[in-house]
């Protein structure tokens, strides 16, 4: 498990209701993207990962 797996389950179980799996990751992206420390790879699995949340990255593009 990485560390943004690890992440994922402690902002789960912290935020109880209020966080859903897609926020957490959708988050990450953006996070991400625009501090510009994403790779190639990272990118194309948290596009994947995005994708099965059912995340339309292009509807999402002005959340930062």
């Amino acid at each position: 498990m990485n560390l943004l797996d690890q992440l994922e389950l402690y902002t789960l179980r912290v935020g109880g209701k209020g966080v859903s799996q897609k926020d957490y990751w959708l988050f990450v992206y953006n996070s991400m993207k625009s501090g510009l420390l994403m790779t190639k790879g990272l990118e194309k699995h948290l596009r994947y990962k995005l994708k099965g949340l059912g995340v339309n990255l292009e509807e999402n593009s002005s959340v930062s």
